[in-house]
């Protein structure tokens, strides 16, 4: 799956597809609108969601190290590339009274909304932001006309598999090897995105 959306970001085009139509290519960050700013967490703190721009990358960077041991697998440039110059890329943080606290990376391709990436700072997990980050990109891959939501986890973290599960995503194939560096495998997870005429029908 990475190794198509990785493909894709190779070529250069002035026309893409998005769902059934075809659009002038814009960035995502112009084209869609986020359907819920603010949202309350399980603790009663109100956390503002907005789209990323190059003036997040520090707290990107730093999100990453404190989430992965001091390391950062999408890097500064990297993520300057993500957001700049990858037109069919998607990055939205959430923050907490000012203070980042968690992003999430999507590429959004060929009908397909891939997860590159979704971190949260260690003293604010097991409060909702995950979950809120990833309705956020449901909505938004559904307002696109994305079919379908896909990522890859290490098949060790049980707790974010457990969290996927519980907003519909279905295990599917591992990887072997998949992760740099430890090269622990990784476990693909994948969900259907379901409009409402493909829940109530055409005829209601």
């Amino acid at each position: 799956m990475l190794r198509k959306f990785r493909e894709w970001l190779e070529t250069e085009q002035s026309i893409w597809s998005i769902g059934e139509q075809q659009v002038s290519n814009g960035n995502l960050a112009e084209i869609i609108r986020l359907s819920a700013v603010k949202q309350t967490l399980k603790d009663g703190r109100i956390v503002e969601v907005r789209i990323a721009t190059v003036d997040d990358i520090p707290d990107i960077v730093r999100i990453q190290e404190l989430s992965y041991n001091g390391t950062a697998p999408w890097n500064a440039t990297a993520l300057e590339h993500e957001i700049k110059r990858n037109r069919r890329a998607l990055y939205l943080i959430a923050s907490l009274e000012s203070q980042t606290v968690a992003f999430v990376g999507t590429w959004f391709v060929e009908g397909e909304a891939h997860i590159t990436n979704l971190a949260v700072v260690p003293t604010e997990r097991q409060k909702g932001l995950a979950y809120y980050l990833l309705k956020e990109i449901e909505q938004l891959a559904e307002q696109q006309g994305m079919h379908q939501l896909s990522l890859e986890v290490r098949v060790s973290n049980t707790t974010a598999q457990s969290l996927y599960r519980k907003l519909g995503f279905k295990a599917g194939k591992v990887k072997k090897d998949y992760y740099a560096g430890d090269h622990e495998d990784a476990l693909e997870m994948s969900k259907p995105i379901l409009r409402k005429r493909d829940i109530h029908g055409f005829n209601e």
